[in-house]
């Protein structure tokens, strides 16, 4: 791999990672292109879709490193929806890549969902992943099954991100979205459960150094902040925020039961929503407590931003937004 990257080519360029990554790299003097839904002509980003190969390989053949970001994010829709964007979409990215003779490096945004919910203590790369029939879960276990594939036959230099529970300004599932729901006091998590937060900036600087590093080829790595909290003191900042004295919370089993009936009448009026069973399982996680030794021992990764630090930022961009008073 040669040694200096001279312009990445994004997927989910629009999107809350792939946005900052692209302003990250703009300080490294490193041009960047991709696509979203959306076209975004000032940052080189085209609309298009993942499988509307044609359209978007020549930006691609362009760059000398591919960040593939688009996912679907969500523990609401089916399965078929999930596997076709996150196994199937990432065998497309993967076969142009490859095709491709100027990519040197395929960094693959993959998720500690793969590790699962049950497990207790620290958990690392190593641990064996295990499908359960939840689809997020499933399919990010699947794309990373296809980009080691792609590895280690030689077809791209492949590696792997499973970032921890990625918060700060702009984030959907972390901070806008619990914030909407506070405010219409539809809003509550299980007082059990733990969480794991990485604070955007540190993902950044951890996904630049995979992009860059000899070190990181065919390699998984797992980038996540200072350790887990419980649920209730990360979400407790985001209570405060919208004036809440306390965090609305049930136990697992009631807030498993509760969202089970609350996703069904939603489903009725024909619409779908993030406050359901398999986000509450998520959050009923025993442990959140994600380790980055591998990345810290091979790329030299250290998170910078702690949790207030981190929540202080969240606020201020909620209040420029309008979000909060």
């Amino acid at each position: 791999m040669k040694q200096k990257i001279e312009k990445v080519f994004i997927t989910g360029a629009n999107g809350f990672i792939g946005r900052a990554f692209a302003s990250f790299l703009r300080t490294k003097g490193i041009e960047s292109c991709g696509i979203d839904f959306v076209a975004d002509p000032e940052a080189n980003v085209i609309a298009a879709d993942l499988f509307a190969v044609d359209k978007w390989r020549p930006l691609l053949e362009e760059c000398d490193a591919v960040l593939h970001t688009a996912a679907v994010v969500s523990q609401a829709l089916s399965e078929d929806e999930t596997w076709r964007v996150n196994v199937l979409g990432t065998q497309v990215v993967l076969d142009a890549a490859s095709q491709s003779g100027n990519t040197r490096r395929f960094v693959h945004l993959s998720s500690v969902a793969a590790l699962g919910f049950e497990h207790q203590g620290c958990m690392d790369e190593s641990m064996p992943l295990r499908a359960c029939g939840q689809p997020y879960r499933d399919t990010k276990i699947a794309s990373e099954h296809l980009v080691l594939n792609y590895h280690t036959s030689g077809k791209v230099d492949g590696c792997i991100i499973r970032p921890a529970d990625v918060y700060g300004p702009g984030s959907r599932p972390w901070v806008i979205l619990p914030i909407e729901e506070m405010k219409k006091k539809k809003f509550l998590v299980p007082a059990e459960g733990m969480f794991g937060p990485v604070y955007v900036d540190d993902l950044i600087n951890g996904i630049y150094l995979a992009l860059t590093k000899p070190a990181a080829s065919g390699q998984i790595f797992q980038l996540s902040g200072f350790g887990e909290v419980s649920n209730l003191e990360y979400f407790g900042y985001l209570a405060k925020m919208v004036g809440l004295k306390k965090v609305p919370s049930l136990s697992s089993k009631l807030a498993i039961a509760g969202t089970t009936v609350f996703e069904k009448a939603v489903h009725l009026a024909g619409k779908t929503t993030e406050i359901n069973p398999l986000t509450m399982i998520m959050l009923s996680r025993p442990s959140a407590d994600y380790s980055h030794a591998r990345a810290k021992d091979l790329l030299g990764y250290k998170p910078t931003v702690k949790l207030a630090k981190g929540m202080r930022s969240c606020e201020l961009w909620l209040r420029q937004q309008g979000k909060i008073k």
